[in-house]
């Protein structure tokens, strides 16, 4: 099948020496995709025993394009994938090393460690204009003691002419380098004022959960001036299975409302264990996708 995004593929660069890349891959490589689904971006990587590190992944939207669904490309090795836009016309469309503040300001989709295809509800897509610049940054790490390899990468599925009538994004809402998990067992807490994310109401429609290995539940509650709290979502959180689920009705987020995130760990380490970017450090989201998009930073933190 010939994908849209046939351009977009990228050159591969070496991962322990930070030198040049091999060719990009030829038609015959891009024709081999699951059924209904096509290539948007992906990048080839190698580390070293042991090494955690990251790769992002330039490409050019060649066409205009509505996406119904995406489908993660998540070999072992693949922590998480983020997934903006950018407007920068630099660097090339390829593979770079880079590091975990390497992204654009808007989110348009993220993967965990085990997440299975994420298909928007009805008339809910997003729509990719012909030159826009995305950003996938890949984070990688290799746990073995052997020398890793992998592809890592996103499939979408196309939307049917005027089948999306709302257009989403995707906002990260929680605490960051203000994160401290003490030993033993705890809840630690962030809160997001929703006028950061938006001056008009949004409807939220699925969400997810981002933490590390320490992580064991998490509480996300909406406080409305005059209103009782909105639990979004009180669930266990597992590491290993970090998906989106929709919600079972939309959920409408105002501007004067504040998110606040509780994430429980059990922190078996013996130390204490801040904010970071490895998987031996910690995080604390909830993963809000949203209509409309409002072109909002995709990280919400503090008030």
């Amino acid at each position: 099948m010939r994908t849209v995004v046939a351009s977009l593929l990228v050159s591969i660069l070496a991962a322990c020496g930070g030198g040049g890349g091999t060719a990009t891959p030829d038609a015959s490589t891009i024709d081999a995709d699951p059924a209904g689904w096509e290539r948007l971006m992906e990048g080839d990587w190698t580390l070293a025993p042991g090494e955690e590190g990251y790769f992002c992944v330039y490409a050019t939207v060649p066409r205009d394009v509505d996406l119904s669904a995406f489908r993660p490309l998540a070999p072992i090795g693949t922590h998480h994938t983020v997934l903006t836009k950018i407007t920068s016309a630099t660097p090339a469309d390829g593979t770079y090393r880079c590091d975990v503040s390497t992204n654009g300001t808007t989110m348009i989709y993220g993967s965990g460690v085990g997440a299975p295809d994420f298909e928007f509800p009805p008339g809910v897509g997003l729509r990719l204009a012909a030159g826009t610049r995305l950003l996938l940054n890949l984070h990688l790490y290799n746990a073995t003691d052997q020398p890793l390899s992998g592809r890592s990468g996103t499939f979408f599925r196309a939307a049917a002419a005027g089948e999306v009538q709302n257009f989403a994004e995707l906002v990260l809402a929680g605490p960051t380098i203000g994160l401290t998990v003490p030993a033993g067992a705890s809840t630690q807490q962030g809160s997001c004022a929703v006028n950061r994310i938006t001056n008009a109401p949004i409807q939220v429609f699925a969400l997810s959960q981002h933490m590390h290995k320490l992580g064991t539940h998490v509480r996300s509650v909406v406080t409305r001036s005059g209103s009782p709290d909105i639990v979004l979502q009180d669930v266990p959180y597992d590491f290993e299975e970090q998906k989106f689920h929709h919600t079972s009705s939309l959920v409408e987020l105002r501007p004067g409302d504040t998110l606040t995130t509780y994430c429980t760990f059990n922190n078996t380490t013996g130390a204490t264990v801040g904010f970071g970017e490895s998987s031996d450090d910690e995080m604390c989201f909830t993963d809000l996708y949203y209509y409309p998009a409002r072109g909002a930073n995709f990280i919400c933190s503090g008030l």
